[in-house]
């Protein structure tokens, strides 16, 4: 077979009557506008060629598009069927082509990101700096608080959030899971025994702190049912660092983050208790009042706080 044949064989193999998109461009505007003569004024051409071009595209398809009088255009259900979804179909390929050309360009404009303090402190902030080196033409106002902040009212572009579900009308990109431990050093179990039960905890010197709310329930699972023990103990805090020093020093029992106290627990500083009741309903997420592709720079900065916590389990 001759280069020349190969070529032909593969012009047929990859015709499509809707190869012409300008043709398939000026049908939608043609149908969005009702008119020949103003669609040929918006785009400076003359309406014999926008009819010529749709004309054309009837013939490819085999199909009435429009039906034309002296007074108005109507469109036919072959027509309609059609403008239904080539509206998609290029809607589709503009947004294809945003986004390779912003691969291109950076970033710009400001960001006001919030986190709880232990995640932010450890998770994102020693990464922060090389993401402001990367994108020098992005400033960023950031907040870490043990305190739960309203995107609304804090004019909040991202949040990450430790939660069972989010708040409707919020749009949520998990980022990582988020497991808990009860735990607490060898020394003070030695002394005062190892729990076996949520109930042993009333016991039990409990190291209790707080968030947006008093922890002193602490979230306990009886198999796929949860429920809530109450604690209480001769330390209240809004430092968890504060609650995770106390336990190592043999005060009593805590409840944190596994990502946190991971090493402890391998070392032996800390032991896991009631490991069979511990939840793990929660997970780490990226709360937002739009979608992160609709801006590039949220878009950036949620790839960035997914390879923040890319490493928890």
């Amino acid at each position: 077979m001759t280069l020349a044949n190969q070529f032909s064989d593969l012009q047929q193999d990859l015709s499509s009557p809707f190869e012409d998109l300008t043709s398939l461009r000026l049908f939608v505007r043609t149908v969005e506008i009702g008119s020949f003569s103003e669609v040929a004024r918006r785009i400076n051409v003359t309406p014999a060629m926008v009819s010529k071009r749709i004309a054309s595209l009837e013939t490819r398809l085999n199909q009435r598009l429009l039906n034309r009088n002296t007074r108005r255009l109507v469109v036919t259900n072959a027509g309609q069927l059609l403008y239904e979804h080539a509206v998609r179909a290029l809607s589709e390929l503009d947004q294809s082509a945003a986004e390779m050309s912003d691969l291109h360009f950076q970033p710009t404009g400001h960001l006001r990101i919030t986190a709880p303090l232990l995640l932010g402190t450890f998770c994102i902030a020693p990464r922060l700096p090389d993401f402001l080196k990367q994108y020098p033409s992005l400033s960023l106002e950031v907040n870490f608080s043990i305190e739960k902040l309203d995107l609304f009212e804090q004019r909040i572009d991202v949040a990450v959030r430790i939660a069972i579900e989010v708040d409707p009308g919020l749009i949520a990109i998990k980022l990582a899971p988020y497991h808990r431990v009860f735990c607490a050093s060898p020394d003070y179990l030695a002394e005062h025994g190892i729990p076996k039960t949520p109930e042993d905890l009333s016991r039990h010197n409990c190291l209790v702190s707080r968030g947006s709310i008093l922890n002193n329930q602490w979230p306990i699972k009886h198999g796929s049912a949860l429920d809530q023990v109450a604690v209480k103990g001769n330390l209240r805090t809004d430092s968890s660092e504060l609650v995770h020093h106390a336990a190592i020093a043999g005060l009593g029992i805590m409840m944190g983050a596994r990502w946190r106290i991971e090493e402890d627990l391998r070392t032996g500083a800390l032991v896991e208790v009631l490991a069979e009741f511990v939840p793990d309903n929660r997970a780490i997420y990226a709360v937002l009042l739009q979608r992160s592709d609709s801006s590039r720079r949220l878009a950036h900065m949620v790839e960035f706080l997914k390879d923040c916590f890319a490493d928890l389990n």
